[in-house]
């Protein structure tokens, strides 16, 4: 039997116990979807006429009547039976069932944990597939540096005008757009590009960062206009000419940021808009875009290969190293999560580094089995 992850585990039983947040049922059904095998576990634990039959099946299943055909059989005894001995067949049956339901637990749940993550967990490498407005797709694999899209001036009917890119858990990529852009992915991004006579627009789930290339109107006249480039991040939309900025956006934007490193930029969300300045980064606070001012150096920090923690509760900073270094993690206590943390960490540091800097801080601690973290608080 396949041993199911620890993590796996935790999210059935806390499906039944409390429900699942909207993260937590994606990566269910991620891995749901994965195996025949675990769709047919998922579906058994949902049908639950079927497990009210088989509860109904083993409160109706005659123990005593059993034992007295296994004792008639193999035994040689009489059906008749004192009082002690039919609570004796009893007992028995309580404890062949606890023995099941041991060996089911132990099988699913091996609790070993390990106090070191393991050596094979590596941050992220360059991987991920762009596929191309005409149906094409390539991959880039380890060992690649960089995918560009961008056509030579002599060739410019080559030139595709749209692409859709993709990055995993564990995967980074750098590419260059069919408009000169060059653009960072980090890990678990989608980006989805196209170009028409008027605008260049991105759509962005994830986290990138942008040198936008300055290209031309085609009716710019005697003074030619920029094409303006636009990234749309939810219900969010951020306009720039020739700049370069970061930009994480997650699906609920509750992590939104636009950073500003050069040039201007207009974030503009419904109504309410903030033109930014080399220097100031977009935010949500309240459900709406602000604007404060930060340390570029720090900031820079995906381009330049650095993890850059500010303040950032536990939750953030977790998430962020299960996609970078594509492992789970669960928490044995969720009120560690709104713990917040500051440090500036390499990108290619060993997960192992990552987490004695963390628990250097003694207000957390950490186990691992396999490819999952357990996070909990120190006592």
């Amino acid at each position: 039997m396949e041993q199911i992850p620890q993590h796996i585990i935790y999210l059935l039983s806390k499906s039944k116990l409390e429900g699942l947040r909207d993260d937590e049922k994606l990566q269910l059904d991620l891995w749901r979807s994965e195996k025949a095998a675990n769709k047919g576990l998922c579906d058994l634990i949902d049908n639950k006429d079927q497990m009210q039959a088989d509860l109904d099946g083993i409160a109706r299943y005659d123990w005593e009547e059993s034992f007295a055909l296994f004792e008639q059989d193999y035994l040689n005894t009489s059906y008749t039976k004192p009082f002690y001995k039919r609570l004796w067949s009893y007992g028995i049956a309580a404890v062949l069932i606890g023995l099941l339901v041991l060996f089911f637990i132990h099988n699913l749940s091996d609790m070993v944990y390990q106090e070191t993550p393991d050596k094979d967990i590596q941050p992220a490498q360059m991987t991920g597939v762009v596929r191309l407005g005409d149906g094409h797709s390539i991959s880039m694999v380890p060992g690649d540096t960089l995918l560009s899209f961008a056509a030579p001036m002599k060739n410019k009917s080559s030139q595709t005008d749209s692409l859709f890119a993709t990055t995993p858990k564990g995967g980074k990529m750098t590419m260059v757009l069919p408009d000169g852009t060059k653009v960072w992915m980090n890990a678990k991004t989608q980006l989805d590009y196209y170009e028409v006579d008027s605008m260049r627009e991105v759509r962005l789930v994830g986290e990138a960062y942008f040198e936008v290339a300055k290209k031309h109107l085609p009716w710019g006249g005697e003074v030619p206009k920029l094409k303006p480039f636009v990234v749309q991040a939810g219900k969010i939309n951020i306009s720039v000419l020739g700049t370069h900025f970061y930009v994480k956006s997650t699906k609920n934007l509750e992590d939104f940021r636009a950073t500003l490193y050069e040039g201007k930029v207009r974030v503009r969300q419904g109504d309410r808009q903030i033109i930014l300045l080399p220097g100031e980064e977009s935010y949500i606070k309240l459900g709406q875009i602000e604007r404060r001012i930060i340390d570029l150096d720090l900031r820079n920090a995906l381009k330049d290969g650095y993890f850059v923690f500010n303040s950032e509760t536990l939750g953030v900073i977790m998430d962020e190293l299960a996609s970078w270094y594509n492992v789970d993690v669960v928490y044995l206590d969720n009120q560690i999560k709104s713990e917040k943390f500051e440090a500036m960490l390499s990108r290619n540091s060993s997960l192992k580094d990552i987490i004695n800097v963390l628990e250097s801080t003694r207000k957390i601690k950490f186990k691992f089995k396999g490819k999952t973290i357990y996070v909990d608080k120190t006592t």
